[in-house]
């Protein structure tokens, strides 16, 4: 799959949504199929082997910040009939 597809979100949340964003996505990685959607585009992604994990705080006067990036690679899709 050579196709690249972007899928962004920026907006405001209360806590609570945040918390339970954060909570879906984790059971995401626990299933190994992350499901992202956004109106009618969605974008499916199965992290599967080592993830490589990058967390960043920042704080300034009256603002404060943490950035998450999860990554990995994909594995060559194989055929699970033998086929």
């Amino acid at each position: 799959m050579s196709e690249r597809r972007d899928l962004e979100f920026e907006g405001t949340a209360s806590p609570a949504e945040v918390a339970e964003t954060l909570c879906r996505i984790a059971d995401g990685i626990r299933q190994r199929a992350l499901s992202v959607s956004l109106g009618e585009e969605e974008i499916t992604v199965y992290p599967d082997g080592d993830l490589a994990l990058e967390i960043q705080a920042t704080e300034k006067k009256s603002k404060a910040k943490i950035e998450i990036a999860i990554a990995w690679r994909r594995r060559p899709l194989t055929d699970t009939d033998g086929h």
